[in-house]
């Protein structure tokens, strides 16, 4: 079935025919040519200054540079070292503090919700509304078979689900794939003509006005969502507020065994999710949110502009955007589990990518600080830097700290640079292990030991991020997953046990 298109403020918006179910078609390729084109300007043409398609995070990139320049030049001159080291001190002091607050808020905060909000919803006296999900693919191929699985094994009714894969045209290994298992679960395959950045936000931002359902759930390729995640996600919907724009899921790493790098990888997301995140929430309303297992509620994600297709990390600038229109967000209890790259390779390409996302969305937001301030708040504004911030800024934080105690050893004062490493050891440590409780699994007791080597991880990251901000802003630099990932291993991953050692999820118990 053709859609009419209507002209709105930010591009071009299908109308479907209210039904019972979602329609079961492929969208005519001309509609889907158009939804692209306005795809690409539609957030711009709804403020310039909002988007990344106009390069955002080569100043803030250039000021990392410097202090780094300064850094090395307190080799030489020691006045540099008591000025640079009392900055990087105190922003690494108030870091450390914050997370240690969250850590006492979080405990708080699921004791309330284990007494207060049940997890499964009553949906007896409740009709389903339509529930689209979508799902950016590219090279992903040998993720079909599980996700299609995952996604049949959720607890929703199969004629109320509208399934629609967006995936670049030319990918025709996946889209082979998708053909073969489309029968299996019925969905919509969009076929994302070529223009423009090739990224995520892109393929989204091009089906997003294809979605038929009162809300958006997005997922990746390798995700194995909880069979009960959309329930909760409605009961958040149900029971919050009337400006409740998106509830986020937390996301676990499931192959923590497979490498040094997946294992600290796990603590780092039980870390985000289980500790920073709902102190975020609690405090300001604010989540920067994970690029998965996000769930919308499909008006207020059409009012904000949908995903800048500019942005390698579209998912927590669109959650920066919410609370600038006074929009909120929550989380939910139900996880995604997700894979972690495998190798340190793709571990430095994943972060990098969101290293340079986090300064080009921090950066674009603070084109106009007066304004931004005034929609935050105080408290939005200090979550809005805590948050965005802690990604690029603690991956700076390390490489300029290891040089200021090269210097101040080399000035021969290595009871500072002693005190000061022990001092975060100690915070990261009580952290992780707060993390740790809460993620429940024991094998992840030594990563809590080796987190500062795993920080350092970041400088090639780091240095990776600020080249692509200079000279490729919006190149997609993409994960591998499944067996592509582990061309040169033995085993496969997939045959682990997906679920086995999992404890506790922000309240719920096992």
């Amino acid at each position: 079935m053709n859609y009419p298109f209507q002209p709105e403020s930010n591009g071009f918006s299908p109308q479907p025919q209210v039904q019972a179910g979602p329609l079961r078609t492929d969208p005519n390729p001309v509609l889907i040519r158009k939804a692209s084109v306005a795809a690409l300007c539609s957030l711009t043409a709804k403020d310039p200054l909002l988007s990344a398609a106009r390069p955002a995070g080569r100043l803030c990139a250039t000021m990392i540079i410097l202090m780094v320049i300064l850094s090395c030049l307190s080799f030489v001159w020691p006045h540099f070292l008591v000025l640079l080291g009392f900055c990087i001190f105190s922003l690494s002091a108030g870091f450390g503090l914050f997370r240690l607050w969250a850590c006492l808020t979080h405990f708080v905060v699921r004791r309330r919700r284990i007494q207060m909000s049940p997890d499964r919803l009553d949906i007896s006296m409740h009709a389903y509304p339509v529930w689209s999900i979508l799902i950016a693919l590219y090279q992903e191929a040998d993720c079909v078979p599980s996700l299609v699985k995952s996604l049949k094994a959720l607890a929703w009714p199969v004629n109320k689900l509208d399934v629609i894969f967006a995936c670049e045209a030319d990918d025709q290994e996946t889209l082979s794939v998708l053909e073969t298992w489309r029968a299996y679960l019925p969905c919509r395959v969009i076929r994302v003509p070529k223009g423009g950045p090739r990224t995520k936000p892109k393929a989204l931002q091009t089906a997003l006005p294809f979605a038929q359902g009162s809300f958006v759930t997005v997922y990746d390729a390798e995700d194995h969502p909880h069979p009960d995640q959309l329930i909760a996600a409605w009961n958040a919907f149900r029971t919050g507020k009337s400006n409740l724009a998106v509830v986020q899921a937390p996301l676990v790493i499931w192959n923590v065994r497979e490498s040094w790098i997946t294992r600290q990888f796990a603590l780092d997301y039980a870390i985000w999710f289980l500790v920073v995140l709902p102190a975020l929430t609690k405090f300001a309303g604010i989540i920067p949110l994970g690029g998965t297992s996000n769930h919308f509620a499909v008006h207020h994600l059409r009012r904000a502009g949908g995903w800048d297709p500019y942005n390698v990390t579209e998912d927590a600038d669109l959650g920066v955007r919410f609370a600038r229109l006074g929009l909120s967000a929550a989380l939910i209890n139900m996880p995604t589990y997700e894979e972690g790259a495998p190798t340190l390779g793709g571990w430095t390409k994943q972060r990098g990518r969101w290293i340079q996302g986090h300064i080009q969305t921090v950066s674009l937001h603070l084109r106009r600080p007066i304004v931004l301030a005034s929609q935050l708040g105080l408290r939005g504004l200090f979550a809005f830097l805590f948050g965005l911030g802690s990604g690029p800024l603690s991956a700076a934080l390390v490489l300029i700290s290891w040089l200021l105690a090269l210097a101040s050893i080399h000035a021969g004062k290595w009871q500072v640079p002693a005190f000061w490493f022990s001092l975060m050891m100690v915070f990261q440590l009580g952290v992780g292990l707060v993390a740790l409780h809460r993620d429940g699994r024991t094998s992840l007791l030594s990563a809590c030991f080796m987190f500062p080597l795993y920080q350092a991880c970041q400088i090639p990251a780091l240095c990776r991020a600020l080249w692509r901000i200079y000279l490729s802003p919006s190149i997609w630099d993409k994960t591998k997953h499944g067996k592509s990932a582990r061309a040169n291993r033995s085993a496969r991953a997939s045959t682990w046990n997906l679920k086995g050692g999992l404890g506790i999820w922000i309240g719920r118990s096992r």
